[in-house]
């Protein structure tokens, strides 16, 4: 008999009417692009915390949020049912994917999920100059997503916790997908966000509020350009020194 401290499990704090909800997933990845994306979904509709998943396999921290010490791997819900949120902020061991991404989607088909949507980031050095959504899925979906403003994908690697959901699903009757766009991986990226936050109200008909995030877009950028213009006129005064010389990029 497994050892229940030991068994992955999902442990329900309690026991809502779901409505063949649409579930989006995000985990540690580039940029934290998907972490940060389902953070603010979880803020802006006032989702609450149903669920928590517990495995061997998953760090044993917590973490504060909302003023609450919480479980590494949460899952969150609307008043109606008919949307799911799961969030791990943790990294998780490479032998425990397959078993919790199972133990999930055994969970998720309980509920009758209806379709999983995996957020993630295209990792790019400096920033991005392509804002554009990426959709990764069966042909038919990229199809019917990409005439709402979202493209196919060329070719993408998704690993991680979010991969092997994708993977699980190819074998079960849920269909899984990935949204992914271009994200600095030595940069916050609040631009990667916005990104994220139009393509699920596009793609989904999700009705999140967009007006913080443009906010702190808009407030980055102006940081940014400041930054570069300070490093333009140190590096003129440096050649000016050195007698000319190289430019340096700001960003490599």
């Amino acid at each position: 008999m497994v050892d229940h401290l030991f068994q992955t499990r999902v442990v329900e704090m309690e026991k809502p009417k779901y409505n063949s909800p649409l579930v989006v997933g995000g985990f540690v990845g580039p940029g934290l692009v998907g972490i940060a994306s389902v953070s603010y979904m979880i803020e802006q509709l006032g989702l609450h915390q149903v669920a928590h998943v517990k495995s061997q396999h998953i760090a044993p921290v917590a973490v504060f949020v909302g003023e609450k010490l919480r479980h590494p791997f949460r899952i969150y819900t609307n008043r109606s049912g008919d949307l799911v949120v799961i969030i791990c902020e943790v990294p998780i061991d490479l032998e425990g994917l397959y078993e919790i991404s199972s133990v999930l989607m055994d969970w998720l088909e309980e509920i009758h999920s209806k379709e999983i949507v995996i957020l993630d980031g295209i990792p790019v050095r400096g920033i991005p100059e392509d804002r554009k959504a990426y959709c990764v899925a069966q042909e038919g979906k990229c199809k019917e997503i990409g005439g709402k403003g979202i493209e196919h994908a060329p070719s993408a690697f998704i690993g991680g916790m979010g991969g092997s959901i994708l993977n699980e699903c190819l074998t079960r009757r849920t269909v899984g997908m990935s949204l992914l766009t271009p994200a600095s991986i030595n940069l916050p990226d609040p631009g990667a966000v916005l990104t994220m936050i139009e393509a699920l109200n596009s793609g989904f008909g999700l009705d999140i509020s967009t007006k913080p995030l443009e906010e702190n877009v808009a407030q980055y950028n102006e940081y940014l350009n400041t930054m570069a213009q300070q490093f333009k006129k140190l590096q003129g005064e440096r050649a000016k020194r050195q007698g000319g010389g190289e430019e340096v990029a700001m960003y490599g």
